[in-house]
């Protein structure tokens, strides 16, 4: 069962997930955020790194099938499939489903190669998800555990696990995705 924060943020995360502003979560909207990361990483179309990200973003949405009505997800439809992924009981593939968005996430972003996210690199991941901008300084400041101006792939991992996860409105990992705060419920 979520909890009412684990709500307010999943439903921030659904909203960027519904790219088109439908209301509803459909492939397109997954294939719209993949073409949108490429555009962002000068990825053209038929090369690896193309592939790569339209795999990743095909991922979230086969998952998230089995928890569809036809071809469109609903809020509740993309609650319940976080209730079953952070269901303790399914620790494994939530590890497995995690470790790969978050590493695929971090080998995007991170553009020169050099094991860290920069806040640079990180607005550009704000920007290709049409997430607000002003909100990723707020959100990199909160996710950079050690200060040092860059975040580490543990850092990412960590702030990835605190949103899903956490009840505590002071987690710095609630801040993954921009102002979930701001959002309506």
């Amino acid at each position: 069962m979520l909890s009412p924060l684990q709500i307010k943020k999943q439903t921030h995360f659904y909203k960027i997930l519904d790219f088109d502003r439908s209301g509803t979560i459909e492939r397109d909207d997954f294939e719209a955020i993949g073409e949108n990361l490429c555009i962002v990483r000068d990825f053209d179309m038929d090369t690896p790194e193309y592939e790569t990200v339209m795999g990743m973003t095909s991922g979230i949405w086969n998952k998230l099938v089995p928890f569809v009505e036809g071809d469109q997800g609903t809020l509740e439809q993309w609650l319940q499939f976080m209730t079953v992924l952070l269901d303790p009981k399914n620790e494994e593939s939530y590890n497995k489903y995690v470790l790969n968005f978050t590493s695929t996430l971090f080998k995007l972003f991170d553009l020169n190669d050099d094991g860290y996210i920069s806040q640079n690199e990180y607005i550009d991941l704000f920007i290709g998800m049409r997430i607000e901008v002003r909100f990723a300084p707020k959100a990199f400041k909160n996710l950079d555990d050690n200060h040092d101006g860059k975040l580490s792939q543990d850092e990412v991992l960590y702030s990835v696990n605190e949103f899903m996860k956490s009840s505590n409105p002071s987690a710095r990992g609630n801040w993954l995705f921009g102002g979930w705060e701001s959002d309506e419920d």
